[in-house]
């Protein structure tokens, strides 16, 4: 109660987005398009750009900032999530939509924050966006592969300048498969180095430090990596 998480907004706004359309409910599409600009006002750091994996409206979590309601950490794929969420949400949306110009924003926003922490060295992203090389930090599949695709389709789309991130697009499909995938002899591909779950609260305590996203079972082929993965692909 009284918390937005980014996981959230992409497990529930683009299928709404989509099913508005469909059952022409646009009371519908406005919900998941104030979720996505909610989880932006309340989670944007405006210093890196980054949003914050969650925000407790009652800040009352040990998680939570006093002052903000914030998280203290970048999770990388809850940003992935909600990237992929802005892109599935804005194809819904009709060009003559008021909050379109808002949703654009969010996402060109986005895409330059999440440019600007693409390894410089790999190509890839971290599981806390913001410290490479710090402690037990380590480069993740499953965020690198929806930033991949959330910032492709935003090209694709002519949302996003194509010179600007065209090249962070290509490097990072590239390093993700490069990294990340391998093939074995029989054929099937096997993508390693995914946060397998995280989360805030809860019982045992999730407290959203660095040293919790850092200490999280990490494994191969889990489905949350391997759709993501065929996403960006």
């Amino acid at each position: 109660p009284r918390q937005m998480w980014l996981d959230g907004v992409y497990m529930a706004a683009p299928f709404l987005a989509q099913y508005a359309v469909v059952f022409n409910e646009p009371s519908a599409l406005d919900d998941a398009i104030l979720q996505v600009l909610l989880a932006e006002k309340h989670m944007r750091d405006p210093k890196s750009g980054l949003l914050y994996h969650g925000w407790d409206e009652s800040k009352e979590q040990r998680w939570a900032n006093p002052k903000t309601g914030t998280s203290s950490q970048f999770w990388g794929r809850a940003m992935g999530w909600y990237a992929m969420a802005v892109v599935d949400v804005l194809e819904q949306m009709p060009k003559s939509h008021p909050q379109r110009e808002p949703v654009l924003g969010v996402l060109r926003r986005l895409a330059t924050a999440v440019a600007a922490v693409q390894d410089k060295t790999t190509g890839v992203w971290w599981q806390v966006l913001d410290a490479p090389w710090r402690g037990k930090n380590y480069e993740e599949a499953s965020a690198s592969s929806m930033f991949v695709y959330a910032l492709g389709k935003g090209i694709k789309n002519g949302w996003l300048d194509a010179r600007t991130f065209g090249p962070v697009v290509s490097r990072g499909y590239r390093s993700v498969i490069g990294a990340f995938a391998a093939t074995g002899p029989d054929g099937r591909v096997t993508l390693r180095s995914i946060c397998k779950v995280a989360g805030l609260g809860g019982n045992p305590y999730r407290d959203g430090s660095f040293d919790y996203y850092t200490s999280t079972e990490v494994v191969a082929n889990d489905f949350k990596g391997l759709g993501a993965f065929i996403l960006a692909g």
